[in-house]
């Protein structure tokens, strides 16, 4: 069994008057804790090999491992679920389940969501314990992308058709509570980007080299628009424009379509979109803009992998992109400024993933051996 580290050192101790972690509330620590950020523990696999980083839902971290089948027909997964304060294992009640690919869940109120893929697609709900809240199999459905909410909707997508290239893809809207089937929405198959928010889902896809973006109404199923877009590698939603970031960001009305506004290009790929205004990622910076489009600031320092924003921070792990030429590390900054307010080892190797944060931590994994925890040193 993989041994859990737990940092005991005085200088890393939490706070004094911190809320417990299953008390406390989903957000990461504020900016004064966050420019303390300290290694709390790490652990290596519990069943088999991390599949997907971690999330936080109630006091727990949860992430997929891929698990061996002693048959050697099957190809399995399993949630492992950690204590969020002291990354000790904790007691999951449903087993290992079929899948070829670990999908990162998403955790939304006291459930955790997760679909699986084998011969069909597979939706599930979970309790914190692990207990099996509802489940919906999908016939015909393959190859899904990672679930997401949208307000009171879980969002699901996934592809059909498959004989040679999949012919269709579909967007799936589930009211998450009880999963049961709220609408479907058919689109065309290829290359798909996905992203929601309360109220909309943005569906991209990429076929024949014409890129389309069409952005439907949560409530409904219905299509607000679809339009082509021109490319584009990356996009992203909020309450008044849908984004695509193809070299340069380009804002769409999120009702109409209807063009915006557009940047410079920098080569972005990637885009996130919330309360802190919109972040983009290029080859060697990131940005952030307003949502009419002026340009906040810019950092010259390189994330690798996806940006997380909580509380007016932005979390993400910064590393280099070959073996041997260093240490991957977790940067916290403010979103307002770019500011960098710690910059913390991951460890000593390269490394790439998506970063959580809850209870007054942060969270992330290194490649696919470990998952790490990092909390707030007590001030001095």
């Amino acid at each position: 069994m993989h041994r859990i580290a737990v940092i005991a050192l005085a200088c890393l101790t939490l706070a004094a008057g911190a809320a417990p972690v299953g008390a406390a509330p989903v957000t990461g620590p504020d900016a004064a804790g966050a420019a303390r950020l300290r290694t709390a523990w790490r652990a290596g696999p519990a069943v088999g090999s991390i599949a997907t980083a971690p999330v936080y839902l109630a006091g727990s971290t949860y992430h997929l491992e891929s698990v061996a089948d002693p048959a050697k027909v099957r190809a399995l997964v399993r949630v492992v679920r950690r204590d969020a304060g002291t990354g000790r294992r904790l007691p999951f009640g449903t087993a290992a389940i079929e899948s070829i690919a670990g999908y990162r869940p998403v955790a939304g109120g006291r459930t955790l969501f997760v679909t699986t893929f084998r011969e069909q697609t597979h939706v599930w709900a979970f309790h914190p314990d692990g207990r099996v809240r509802w489940s919906r199999a999908q016939p015909g459905e393959r190859f899904p992308q990672p679930p997401m909410l949208a307000g009171p909707y879980l969002i699901t997508v996934s592809r059909s058709g498959c004989e040679v290239e999949c012919e269709h893809t579909t967007v799936f809207g589930w009211r998450a509570d009880d999963g049961s089937p709220a609408w479907s929405y058919r689109l065309p198959g290829g290359y798909v980007k996905a992203a929601t928010t309360a109220g909309y889902a943005a569906v991209q896809i990429t076929t024949s080299g014409k890129t389309t973006l069409t952005v439907l109404d949560v409530a409904t199923g219905g299509p607000l628009w679809s339009r082509s877009v021109g490319g584009g590698s990356g996009i992203a939603v909020d309450g008044t424009h849908a984004y695509v970031a193809g070299g340069s960001l380009r804002a769409y009305g999120i009702r109409d379509g209807s063009p915006g506004w557009s940047g410079e290009d920098a080569g972005y790929t990637a885009a996130y979109a919330g309360r802190s205004g919109i972040l983009v990622t290029a080859g060697r910076r990131y940005a952030a803009y307003d949502v009419t489009g002026r340009r906040r600031w810019w950092s010259g320092v390189h994330p690798r992998g996806t940006l997380t924003v909580d509380g007016g921070i932005v979390y993400f792990q910064q590393s280099p992109t070959r073996q041997g030429a260093g240490s991957a590390y977790l940067v916290a900054a403010r979103a307002s400024t770019g500011a960098v307010l710690s910059r913390v080892r991951i460890w000593d190797r390269v490394s790439v993933g998506e970063v959580a944060v809850g209870g007054g931590r942060v969270f992330t994994k290194a490649l696919l051996e470990e998952v790490v925890a990092f909390a707030p040193a007590r001030p001095h």
